[in-house]
């Protein structure tokens, strides 16, 4: 039985040049169906007359350079996906874009900020006081943080989620701020015929704005704050309902939302009880997910 013949070249080099964009864990196997999708369609190629060959290697390896390099980008995007979906570090990185966002349509809108320049001093003013008061009521109406009684994610882990907390909380009343600046410079044009008798409309549109933009994005942030890992900062996923509505008395009943990591899951009760009156951390053991040994 004679041996397969080896791939020409411009395959090998093809091949070992795309595997470096796909990721470590899968890059023997994604060479090994390549090299064997090739030596198929050489073989193939073979047994076709003289004159064609030429035009059939031709197209194959175009399509082939395509194909390659697309499948290792689709490999190396979706372990992106699944390695930043969700995390601490998208979403202040998502809220640092928005802000930028905010403020290059605002220096576009006043050719520079030229225009914004001198009212700016009274707007922060006003902008920082109007926070201190907006971050007051946020904490004294807002919900109940789940209760975690786990040493586990105490100390370190408490310390990261009390950053990440602060560090979001900067951002939206930044935004916040941006966007208001934004309304400001709407209503300045829209008030520009009655500027005279109505001076200071544009700055109480900026105040109010910027209180509802606040108010709405410190909601959020509780919210947020309130579904992620208490270790890694990841947004839970799968929420599972857990127990009978007719058995609210007898026994425990909500929803469950895990840690796509593994770290926990957040029980969260359908209401409030005796036994039961916020949520629950519940941190998993590293092997909660393996089959006990027969």
């Amino acid at each position: 039985m004679s041996r397969p013949l080896p791939l020409p070249r411009f395959d090998r080099r093809l091949l070992r040049a795309v595997a470096r964009l796909v990721p470590a864990q899968e890059r023997e196997d994604w060479s090994r169906t390549w090299q064997a999708e090739l030596w198929h369609l050489h073989h193939r190629s073979r047994t076709r007359p003289t004159h064609f060959r030429r035009l059939h290697a031709l197209s194959v390896m175009t399509d082939l350079s395509i194909g390659l390099t697309l499948d290792a980008l689709w490999l190396r995007t979706d372990l992106w996906r699944r390695t930043y979906s969700g995390s601490a570090g998208l979403c202040l990185a998502s809220l640092s874009g928005l802000c930028l966002l905010s403020v290059l349509i605002a220096l576009l809108f006043t050719d520079g900020g030229h225009a914004l320049s001198p009212h700016l001093r009274g707007q922060i003013a006003r902008s920082l006081v109007a926070a201190a008061l907006v971050v007051f009521v946020s904490f004294a109406t807002a919900s109940r943080l789940p209760v975690d009684r786990n040493a586990a994610t105490q100390g370190l882990y408490w310390i990261r989620r009390q950053a990440f907390f602060a560090a979001k909380m900067a951002q939206v009343l930044l935004l916040a701020f941006f966007l208001s600046l934004l309304v400001f410079l709407f209503s300045i044009d829209a008030c520009a015929t009655i500027h005279v008798p109505a001076r200071n409309v544009a700055d109480v549109f900026q105040l109010f704005s910027f209180v509802f933009f606040a108010l709405v994005g410190l909601r959020w942030v509780f919210r947020d704050q309130e579904q992620r890992c208490k270790q890694c900062l990841h947004l839970l996923n799968t929420p599972a309902r857990v127990g009978r509505p007719s058995h609210n008395l007898l026994e425990w009943n909500g929803t469950e939302l895990n840690c796509k990591q593994g770290h926990g899951l957040l029980s969260v009760p359908e209401i409030e009880t005796s036994w039961c009156q916020s949520s629950q951390w519940i941190n998993l053991d590293a092997n909660w997910d393996k089959a006990a040994p027969i």
